[in-house]
């Protein structure tokens, strides 16, 4: 019942005047009259919001993915300047392996250590695994595993894993220095390469200036208020 008069309702607000108006088949013709010039604006005014809003939508686009790539481009540089530690690898014990540093935490000391000047080495005894490191001031220190806390073989593996990441490290910062002077170049061309932004805002500027010179609408505005007066002529009421 509710639906029922709700859509009741909305056809007397939509054809004002009496029931006779809304509902009677002997002003059908009238109520079309009055649907097709509604439709008409409705239809023009849709298709002109859409396009605008598709445009506008296109700009933001654009602007997001410049922002990304210059976003992108400094990430990429700063992590050239200042790697930092790099991920995480594995750790044992009081040794953290990560793509750039070693970490040490114990008793006895504390510190990060650059791979790339380093070096480390395995020895075993009968009752423990023996990691020897050489840090950059070329000072050794040693960090021992007895077989109850790991075993050989995970000992040494672990030392193989950071011989093999010293290497990565030291490639990696052999390539740092042509690296960096690429990754600015690359940055500088990024944030100065607004050629997607410039299209879109073009399309943009584009779009407006063609609806704002468009007829259709404003004909279709004033075809529907002569529709509105040819119902008020009829029912004495003007459609809202």
């Amino acid at each position: 019942m509710l639906a029922v008069a709700g859509t009741v309702g909305w056809q007397l607000y939509r054809y004002p005047g009496g029931w006779k108006y809304a509902f009677g088949p002997e002003h059908d013709a009238a109520r079309r009259d009055l649907q097709t010039a509604r439709g008409a604006l409705r239809g023009l005014e849709r298709t002109g919001q859409k396009e605008l809003a598709g445009a506008r939508a296109a700009v933001r686009a654009a602007t997001a993915s410049h922002q990304r790539r210059v976003h992108a481009a400094e990430q990429h540089l700063a992590h050239l300047r200042d790697p930092g530690r790099g991920g995480f690898r594995e750790e044992l014990g009081g040794l953290s392996l990560y793509e750039y540093v070693l970490g040490v935490k114990s008793d006895e000391w504390c510190a990060d250590l650059p791979l790339n000047e380093i070096a480390v080495r395995f020895e075993a005894s009968p009752t423990a695994g023996h990691v020897y490191l050489i840090d950059p001031d070329g000072q050794q220190h040693l960090m021992s595993y007895p077989v109850a806390e790991a075993g050989e073989e995970q000992v040494r593996r672990f030392v193989v894993d950071v011989h093999n990441a010293i290497a990565e490290a030291k490639a990696f910062q052999r390539e740092r220095a042509s690296l960096i002077p690429k990754a600015e170049a690359d940055l500088r061309r990024v944030r100065t390469d607004t050629t997607e932004q410039t299209q879109a805002r073009l399309h943009l500027d584009e779009v407006t200036a063609r609806q704002s010179g468009d007829t259709r609408i404003p004909q279709a505005r004033q075809d529907l208020d002569a529709a509105h007066d040819r119902w008020h002529a009829l029912t004495g009421s003007r459609p809202g």
